[in-house]
């Protein structure tokens, strides 16, 4: 990658000044970067809202979940396949395809005549949006140094944020108008835009290019295996979804295990391994996913059905994580090496706590308490989420470093998919398979948070494991 002016790496521990992400040819970067993970972020937001909407005009109510899972499944399948078109094509022309995919999904959502022709753009724009996340991930972590790093991932949290507050507005907005494809062709000049800064700005790959390999296996059995997980959801039959859960851990054991063997691996070596800094960390960040999926999928049931919200209010109290998250990436980035060995274990436990408040008085409580207890909750697991991600990345280098950044954002998105349908299981199990009323919506959504607080204690047990292998390697 062409060389880019930087200024002499830090003291150990110490970080450089919010302002040096703009200094230095730096400022495009990082407005590129943002502007592309913007892009997805708010998509997954505007989606969510404007579904009711898709639904009524084209039909095809059956397949409502499905518009998220395909998504899912499918940028799971682009971050994977990120580092493989990164290579082939270098950074610059990587990033612009990432771009161009999502721009013909995002084409398809807005001008689709069916269900299933929205279905496959939803498919094509999960995969684009993938590519983007994955690639971006590579790109902080050589675009920026050590001691700079922190702020950026900082920067692209800021942008989930602003995302989970513009995203619902975008789409409510054009819902309210009868309009839905609007939200869809509203962001094609920011997803052009994104292109043609990516395309004149980013530094062009200095490294002889490879020839793009696609593991199909290992790409069709991770699918299948996030497929599965995603079908857990519209089924009713609580032996069928332990089943699809059982088949979904089997089939991506199955892949990391074809991964760790294969002579181009698209993840770092012992990915699952509690002996390896990699695999804790990827351990945590599993667990992370599925400490805020849970909360923020019931919540909103919740205060609808127990407090009498209405669904736009309860809808933004999941917001409410999100910033408590950004507000946590913002204070802590510049702290140091003792403060982080604190946040580490400290974050996720503070979390616990919020989320433990929340599932025992998820009726008497009131709905202020309650967001207050979500934003203490955000900001705990977005301070350690922050220094996880940088701690991370600078523990390895070369390849095995840049496969290491770029299957951070996948992990996340498998926790993800894994964390709804142990959600949905939970609830299931409390009594939600048999009607929403107030006991089974208190039951339920009690029962789940308190499992999002107990995902979110083993995180906190796991950073000490980190911390020794970090010491130790140190």
């Amino acid at each position: 990658m062409a060389e880019i002016e930087q200024r002499p790496a830090a003291a150990a521990g110490r970080q450089l000044p919010w302002i040096e992400l703009l200094r230095h040819g730096r400022a495009v970067h990082t407005v590129t970067l943002n502007l592309g993970i913007g892009l997805h972020a708010v998509d997954v937001f505007v989606v969510t809202t404007v579904m009711p909407a898709v639904v009524r005009d084209l039909g095809g109510v059956a397949f409502y979940a499905w518009a998220m899972m395909v998504y899912m499944v499918a940028s799971i399948i682009g971050a994977v396949s990120g580092p493989i078109v990164s290579a082939a094509l270098g950074a610059r022309r990587g990033y612009v395809l990432a771009a161009l995919i999502f721009f013909f999904g995002t084409v398809g959502c807005a001008v689709s005549p069916t269900m299933a022709v929205f279905l496959v753009a939803r498919t094509i724009q999960g995969f684009g949006g993938g590519l983007i996340v994955a690639q971006s991930m590579g790109l902080v972590r050589e675009l920026y140094e050590d001691a700079l790093r922190t702020r950026a991932i900082a920067a692209v949290s800021g942008v989930w944020a602003v995302a989970s507050l513009l995203g619902p507005l975008l789409g409510g907005a054009f819902g309210e108008i009868g309009w839905w494809r609007g939200a869809f062709i509203a962001t094609l000049p920011a997803i052009l835009l994104f292109a043609l800064l990516a395309w004149r700005r980013l530094p062009s790959s200095g490294e002889a290019l490879v020839r793009p390999h696609f593991p199909i296996r290992r790409l069709a059995l991770l699918a299948g295996g996030v497929l599965a997980v995603g079908i857990n959801g519209t089924v009713g039959s609580v032996p069928l979804q332990i089943a699809l859960v059982l088949v979904a851990v089997l089939a991506v054991l199955l892949t990391f295990k074809l991964d760790g063997a294969a002579e181009r691996p698209l993840f770092p070596p012992r990915p699952l391994s509690l002996h390896h800094a990699a695999g804790v960390a990827f351990w945590m960040f599993f667990l992370q996913s599925i400490t805020h999926g849970g909360a923020g999928l019931f919540l909103p049931l919740a205060l609808q059905e127990l407090h009498g919200l209405g669904p736009l209010a309860a809808g933004y109290f999941a917001a409410i994580l999100a910033l408590g998250w950004t507000a946590a990436s913002f204070v802590t980035a510049g702290w140091s090496e003792r403060a982080i060995a604190i946040v580490l274990p400290g974050g996720p436990a503070v979390a616990a706590v919020a989320l433990g408040v929340i599932a025992i008085g998820i009726v008497p409580l009131p709905p202020l308490a309650i967001g207050i207890c979500m934003a203490i909750a955000g900001f705990g697991i977005g301070a350690c989420s922050l220094h996880l991600t940088a701690a991370t990345m600078a523990a390895s280098s070369g390849a095995e470093g840049q496969r290491t950044a770029a299957a951070i954002p996948t992990v996340r998105m498998i926790g993800i998919a894994f964390g709804a349908a142990i959600a949905g299981m939970i609830a299931n199990f409390a009594g939600l398979g048999g009607g929403i009323s107030f006991d089974t919506v208190a039951a339920a959504s009690g029962a789940v948070i308190a499992t999002s607080a107990g995902a979110a204690l083993l995180v906190s047990s796991l950073s000490f494991r980190l911390l020794r292998q970090m010491r130790k390697r140190a």
